[in-house]
């Protein structure tokens, strides 16, 4: 449950990665799919079936963020594809859920969010699977 809890939080995050400017902006006109680059449809891919549905200041963060996807490092474009993916696999339920919590995590002072931060990195680890990787079906000691 909290390893799920913290998968929302790690999706909600994707949200912020995106220009400030343009958040909740209901302004924002939409862009339609067909008007993103090739390699814009590729790395937003997951959300495709969603994406006449979102508002234009999303899309728009979204686009921002496929377009810096290129100058990440190979770690960095890993866990963006991991959360959108995580993104795209959400009900309309769990993405609010995972906004709630992401702004609620953002009014913390920024130390506890560093505990915060920290202490779901140490779950995180407790869990990993091959290769790091966090497995399903395995958890910390004494869990």
């Amino acid at each position: 449950m909290a390893r799920k809890a913290a998968e929302l939080i790690v999706a909600a995050a994707l949200l912020a990665l995106a220009a400030p400017a343009l958040a909740f902006d209901p302004s924002v006109p939409p862009t339609p799919w067909s008007r993103l680059s090739p390699q814009e449809q590729h790395v937003l891919g997951p959300v495709a079936s969603d994406w006449d549905k979102m508002p234009g200041y999303q899309q728009q963060r979204l686009i921002a963020s496929a377009r810096r996807y290129p100058s990440l490092q190979p770690i960095q474009k890993e866990r963006f594809e991991e959360r959108i993916r995580t993104w795209a696999a959400m009900t309309p339920q769990q993405r609010q859920t995972a906004r709630e919590a992401f702004q609620g995590l953002n009014r913390l002072p920024p130390e506890k969010q560093h505990e915060l931060r920290e202490r779901w990195l140490r779950e995180r680890a407790g869990q990993a699977g091959p290769a790091g990787r966090p497995g399903p079906q395995q958890h910390a000691p004494g869990r």
